[in-house]
């Protein structure tokens, strides 16, 4: 979660970006940017986003075999060969 007390406004950012970049990169702590008093964007260095997106690829992974697994206890299979059969007459394969 972000800390809410590194907030700065935009027109800040906007003056000093070298500065507030060198910063989210050295501390790796979000820094968020308001406009009109609004949280409207967050910066966060290159790793931790890197990071983020490995780890929600890792849950969606996750997810998706588990509902294969729901599907398996549950009947909701085919054989393939059933399923080979549909894709030939469907589509010429």
């Amino acid at each position: 979660m972000a800390d809410l007390t590194n907030s700065h406004t935009l027109t800040e950012f906007q003056r000093n970006a070298k500065t507030y970049i060198d910063t989210i990169n050295t501390s790796k702590e979000p820094m968020l940017l308001t406009v009109n008093g609004k949280v409207q964007a967050v910066l966060i260095d290159p790793v931790s986003f890197q990071e983020m997106e490995r780890q929600l690829e890792k849950e969606r992974f996750l997810a998706a075999i588990a509902e294969g697994l729901r599907d398996i206890d549950e009947g909701r299979t085919r054989p393939i060969e059933e399923v080979y059969q549909e894709m030939k007459a469907k589509h010429g394969f």
